[in-house]
């Protein structure tokens, strides 16, 4: 007795290369939509490896340009108020200058020096009231070797960080900034730090020059 199997063999080679083609259709659909070449590990897993570090790297490089931005948007928040500062200074050496001559008398120079210890409140009220996000940068916080705690609290140099690693050589540098005060500056503010007579105001004057 015979045994016979009726097949279709073209059909089914046919069926069989349909299935590819839509297979493939759909992976260059999903690549085309994605605008990717590796969408997945079976695409090209070594690739895939590559590509998500560089992906990493990219995220990691851009937002270091914006820790970098957010730097120069401090450094221009304290040249502001060091400007400020520089033009009470000036206004300062001035009544210096005026007070350090023979022409006026001890009540006037009292006059002038008044103005005088006023520029240097207001040179200490910018110093201790300049921020950044929180952080002080002219009071004197940021002057120290070592950095320590956060925002208002914040004390010592700030580590501006922008690369991909930890290499002090091209990932980060720090940021300093002495006291701006007058105190700081040894100005106005202390004893023996005004111009109420002719002698200090000529000694003033020296001071004036090295805080400028």
């Amino acid at each position: 007795m015979s045994l016979i199997i009726n097949h279709n063999l073209m059909a089914l080679n046919a069926a069989r290369n349909l299935s590819a083609s839509y297979g493939a259709l759909s992976d260059s659909t999903r690549k085309l939509s994605s605008g990717l070449r590796i969408t997945t590990s079976a695409d090209d897993a070594a690739g895939l490896v590559v590509r998500e570090l560089m992906r990493a790297d990219i995220a990691t490089l851009n937002q270091g340009v914006r820790n970098a931005n957010d730097a120069i948007s401090l450094i221009q928040t304290a040249d502001g108020a060091l400007s400020v500062i520089d033009e009470k200074l000036i206004r300062m050496k001035e009544l210096a200058e005026q007070a350090a001559t023979g022409t006026y008398t001890s009540d006037q120079r009292l006059i002038i020096d008044s103005e005088y210890q006023a520029m240097a409140s207001e040179i200490t009220r910018i110093a201790n009231a300049t921020d950044f996000n929180g952080i002080y940068l002219l009071n004197g916080n940021l002057s120290g070797n070592t950095h320590d705690g956060t925002g208002l609290s914040s004390i010592g140099k700030l580590k501006i960080h922008f690369g991909t690693a930890n290499d002090s050589a091209e990932d980060y540098y720090y940021l300093q900034i002495g006291a701006s005060t007058a105190s700081a500056f040894g100005v106005g503010l202390a004893a023996g730090n005004s111009i109420s007579t002719q002698q200090l105001a000529q000694e003033a004057l020296a001071l004036i020059n090295q805080a400028i």
